[in-house]
């Protein structure tokens, strides 16, 4: 069974179908988004049905995006398992964390749908209406800090595609070099592919130090300023994640070769 799905439409009533513990995609992104954004889920459509203007309306949009990015890392990551159910019922199949890689996971966002047979196809018409496992999302969710105000790196991001899409390029380039993926800086959802029990490597700021060459009191002050990656609270004392470093150094590689 195909179908037309409009994008955003389903945001409008917000129905939530429950198959077996699993929750639909827009509903748990709609949940994301109410959370680290602030919109509701019935504003959806209306923030990507405003005309182009530079200005806010751009940068809700972008600020949605941010969030689609962050989820489907998640996915992709094979932290959320996902899954499939034909339009109108039928059985549940898991979808491959891979069926996740895409240049542009948002169009799967705004319908909660995709074609199994063209799963990298957004033109193509829905077969399978996309759930998540409920009990895994409520769990990365509650791990997510509010965003709150923004650091100069996210406003960076915001207003220069092109520089976010670098940074996302250098976090995957690091990821497939040390074998670790983890999540975004914002809201420190960190996702490990290491073994059962064994966490992200984390940096002491002696570590960062030398790793990059630059004086403790020039971290403190490149992080103030939202030029460096956030640390990570870990009772009293603070750590990096030496993914987000070695990201931090590829910019800084990419940007010295631009130049």
């Amino acid at each position: 069974m195909t179908t037309t799905i409009f994008p955003w439409s389903p945001y409008e009533g917000r129905t939530s179908m429950v198959s077996g513990g699993k929750r639909t995609l827009t509903s748990a992104f709609a949940d994301l988004v109410v959370f680290r954004q602030g919109f509701q889920s019935h504003e959806l459509p209306e923030i990507f049905a405003a005309p182009e203007d530079d200005g806010e309306n751009d940068a809700a949009r972008d600020l949605v995006r941010l969030e689609a990015e962050l989820l489907s890392r998640v996915l992709a990551n094979g932290r959320l398992a996902s899954f499939a159910r034909p339009l109108g019922g039928g059985e549940v199949t898991a979808i491959a964390p891979e069926l996740w890689e895409l240049d542009d996971t948002l169009p799967r966002f705004a319908t909660g749908a995709l074609n199994m047979d063209h799963w990298a196809n957004e033109r193509a018409e829905p077969t399978h209406r996309i759930f998540v496992d409920g009990q895994q999302f409520d769990s990365w969710l509650a791990s997510l800090k509010p965003l709150g105000p923004l650091s100069n790196r996210q406003i960076e991001e915001i207003v220069d595609p092109q520089l976010r899409a670098a940074r996302s390029v250098a976090r995957r380039s690091v990821d497939r070099e040390i074998g670790i993926v983890d999540g975004e800086v914002e809201g420190h959802a960190h996702v490990a592919s290491t073994p059962p029990g064994v966490g992200p490597e984390l940096l002491t700021v002696e570590e960062v130090s030398t790793l990059i060459n630059r004086s403790r009191s020039s971290i403190y002050d490149y992080e103030r300023k939202g030029q460096f990656p956030e640390r990570v609270k870990i009772g009293a004392s603070s750590r990096w994640l030496k993914t987000e470093v070695h990201a931090w150094i590829a910019e800084q590689a990419a940007k010295r070769g631009e130049s």
